[in-house]
């Protein structure tokens, strides 16, 4: 009864973790969805850690729960509390962004916590309970265990499309309910006198799962009580507050719900000068995870496009009038299509990720589109373009995408760009203008810097950038800028400000949209001089904020902050707590001490209970399965750090990896079973070597298989997959099965190996965004090193 139990709870927990990850990026932020789910997970270590106390206290605890009876009320009791944690967090009020002015959002903070954790506690008591009583059967629980969470991993994949998250979840959450036997049931129905009132609490448990599987399967969609709500602050829910604005459809995917609104008052013309005077078209907007907007412009059969010549896109295609072949890669936005169409361009390529938004975008426009990773599509393709026009506005919320990883704006992917121009080929970059200035002069030094790495002699006469109050263009030209009239004639005509041109003075700047000092002329410029003497490293260690050009190794164009500035932030946004709030890395941190108080409270309590002769864990047991929690999860996050640019999706990435770690790390649990303690060292050193080698390398060999097509992206890498998950498949049931001698050190050493996943699953962002992603595995290598060394200890 054991071993089926863990198999179908591990198929179902890690279910319902993706979809949590799904409908907290609906719900809430990308950047805060990995906060209440961190912490939920903490569900699996409280188990490790109830087991150890109820051990101490009666070693017969133990005993009673893995029998039939109580297995089954608690297997019962995970789907219950997995349904009813959607319901109560779609109903409880939290908003994040007024903890620090609302107390009673804390205590909302906290219903959220525990009834998340609820599902999470009750899976991983049935697993805990396996691994303290069976440590003979330790590798089959592993391998047991590792297959239902790889199966588990692939299910939303497969299944969103067609249920949705939210009747998904209920039908995840109910799947371990097929281990109450019929014959069970039919026992206690069969014995009552009157069945229906003396029915057993199981019974009863698992008729109401029953009745809510086909409650949600069959009630309509808009009355559903665990209905997804997007977050107040999003793009869409402020949309909905217009009046005659209705959501037509709704699609679902594993890489996002996508929501087509309609509307009179979508207005949509980011970089429009006010020397407009006609009417705009009519436009529908497309939301992805009710945010991202993509707008539609009903420009067809009359060609209603001449607004796009009063954008300051439009600039750029000014320049290259006429242009035969034009690239447009779009990342939500859409007025880069208008502009194309009104150059009168000869061939238009799209490029869009989302497979339901290219869809639409072929039929409303009848153009070419692609959908494909745009640096996968760059890498394999040898045309050259005469544009290459790139659209991405980011987050509607500054802040909220810092740890986002986006591949459009690194150095590398402007190397890629200009490879693919032809001689007299443009680059067309718009972004929402901040202040202090930031993006603009990192996108600035990014093309400075990708310039100089093909050769252009000076990168700076390649550049030029104009704005308005809320909107910079970058334009990179292939070749140098010898005459920059036509520029300063576009923005004297259409009142655009300029930013940088190859040779411009002071005056030039800040003339139409002032602000009080020409902020982002007098930053460029400086950088330019800096880059002039070899030193800009050093303007970059002393920026207030984080411009350094960023690298495929460290994507995130969205993160600005620097923690060595923070005291000057702080006053800088008039010293208000709750917009540093809208850091991601300031949410990283608070949750990371946050989880460590947690981690560090469910290893302390159990060692305070339990006696010291022969039930105690050791240190150096302590020390092994926290670095093999550590280990196992530093490879994980890197791998689907590294691989969300192969597959261009941090979903799929994450799909793909943990699907791929979790069935070869299961079959390294199986091997183990022929492996006795001494084997543990050659694998030790096996996985370090692997590991170092893949720390020196991965990135290089990343750039390779980006080049192939994506079946054989997928093979090649599970085929990088195989070996290292293999093998740290092997330390966990090894460690469990020789290391550990009783119950109470088996279901603490589960703990110890839950809090490091948590803990390692948070910090691994910090180290991303500020040391590059290739750093995670240095941490992977050192945390399996001390996983060896305490190895050879006890």
């Amino acid at each position: 009864m054991i071993i089926p139990a863990v198999f179908f709870l591990s198929l179902s927990s890690i279910s319902f973790e993706v979809l949590l990850t799904r409908i907290f990026a609906i719900s809430q932020w990308n950047h805060l969805s990995f906060i209440v789910i961190s912490l939920a997970l903490f569900g699996f270590a409280l188990s490790g850690t109830f087991l150890s106390i109820i051990d101490t206290k009666d070693k017969e605890w133990i005993n009673k729960f893995s029998r039939k009876g109580p297995s089954l009320t608690i297997i019962s009791l995970y789907s219950s509390t997995a349904i009813l944690s959607l319901i109560v967090v779609n109903i409880v009020p939290l908003d994040y962004f007024r903890l620090p002015l609302e107390p009673v959002q804390s205590v909302f903070l906290l219903i959220d916590y525990l009834i998340l954790s609820m599902p999470f506690f009750f899976a991983g008591l049935i697993i805990s309970i396996a691994y303290s009583l069976n440590p003979a059967k330790t590798a089959h629980i592993y391998f047991t265990s590792m297959a239902g969470s790889a199966l588990g991993a692939i299910i939303p994949a497969l299944l969103i499309p067609i249920l949705g998250e939210n009747r998904l979840v209920v039908f995840v959450s109910i799947i371990p309910i097929i281990l109450i036997p019929a014959s069970f049931l039919k026992r206690y129905l069969h014995n009552a006198d009157s069945p229906f009132l003396k029915l057993k609490p199981i019974v009863l448990q698992s008729i109401m799962i029953i009745l809510l599987f086909f409650l949600a399967f069959f009630c309509p969609e808009g009355i559903m009580p665990m209905q997804v709500k997007p977050s107040p602050y999003k793009q869409l829910s402020r949309m909905l507050l217009f009046p005659d604005t209705h959501i037509i459809e709704t699609s679902n995917t594993i890489k996002g719900r996508i929501d087509s609104v309609k509307s009179p008052y979508i207005r949509f013309a980011p970089g429009l000068s006010l020397k407009f005077k006609g009417i705009l078209p009519e436009q529908k907007a497309l939301f992805r995870d009710a945010d991202h907007q993509f707008v539609l412009y009903d420009i067809l059969p009359h060609k209603n496009t001449a607004f796009a010549s009063f954008t300051l896109p439009y600039c750029g295609y000014l320049l290259n009038e006429n242009p035969e072949n034009v690239l447009l890669i779009q990342d939500g936005g859409g007025s880069a299509i208008p502009c194309a169409i009104e150059s009168n361009a000869k061939k238009i390529t799209i490029i869009e990720q989302n497979h339901t938004i290219a869809t639409t975008l072929k039929q409303h426009y009848n153009l070419k589109v692609i959908n494909q990773n745009p640096r996968a599509f760059l890498a394999q393709s040898g045309k050259r373009f005469n544009i290459i026009h790139v659209e991405n506005w980011g987050s509607s919320l500054t802040g909220s995408s810092a740890l986002n990883q986006e591949y459009h704006f690194t150095e590398n992917a402007f190397k890629e760009y200009l490879t693919h121009l032809e001689k007299d080929g443009i680059i067309i970059i718009s972004r929402k203008i901040l202040l202090p200035p930031s993006d603009s002069i990192r996108l600035w030094a990014s093309a400075y810097e990708a310039l100089r790495d093909i050769g252009a002699e000076k990168p700076y006469k390649h550049m030029a950038i104009l704005r308005n109050w809320d909107v910079f263009t970058l334009i990179v030209f292939a070749n140098p800028l010898e005459n920059s009239n036509p520029v300063k004639n576009f923005a004297s005509t259409l009142n655009f400000d300029i930013v940088y041109l190859p040779e411009m003075e002071q005056k030039e700047a800040n003339t139409f949209n002032v602000f009080n000092r020409p902020y982002h002329y007098l930053e460029i410029n400086r950088l330019k001089q800096y880059y002039n003497n070899g030193n800009e490293k050093d303007l970059f260690r002393k920026y207030p904020l984080d411009i350094t050009p960023q690298s495929d190794n460290r994507p995130f164009p969205g993160r600005v902050f620097k923690w060595t500035r923070l005291g000057e932030l702080y006053k800088s946004t008039g010293s208000r707590l709750w917009s540093l709030l809208l850091s991601g890395e300031i949410v990283v941190s608070v949750t990371f001490m946050e989880a460590f108080i947690v981690a560090v409270f469910l290893l302390l309590v159990p060692l305070s209970i339990i006696p010291k002769k022969g039930l105690r864990p050791t240190l150096f047991q302590i020390i092994y399965f926290l670095s093999v929690g550590f280990g196992f999860i530093f490879v994980e996050m890197f791998f689907i750090k590294e691989f969300t640019l192969l597959f261009g999706d941090p979903v799929i990435s994450f799909t793909i990896v943990l699907a791929g770690i979790l069935i070869f790390s299961a079959l390294g649990g199986y091997t183990s079973s022929q492996c006795n303690r001494a084997n543990l060292k050659l694998i030790f050193i096996l996985l370090l070597i692997l590991l170092a080698t893949l720390s020196l390398s991965q990135g290089f060999i990343t750039q390779q298989i980006l080049k192939a097509p994506f079946i054989l992206r997928l093979a090649l890498a599970l085929v990088i997959l195989a070996p290292t998950g293999f093998l740290m498949g092997f330390p966990f049931p090894l460690g469990m099965r020789y290391m550990l001698n009783s119950t109470v050190q088996r279901a603490y050493a589960w703990s110890a190996n839950g809090c490091a996943s948590v803990l390692t699953s948070i910090i691994s962002a910090q180290i991303a965004i500020s040391l590059g992603i290739n750093i995670i595995l240095v941490f992977a290598t050192l945390a399996y090193l001390f996983a060896f060394l305490s190895s050879m200890k006890d």
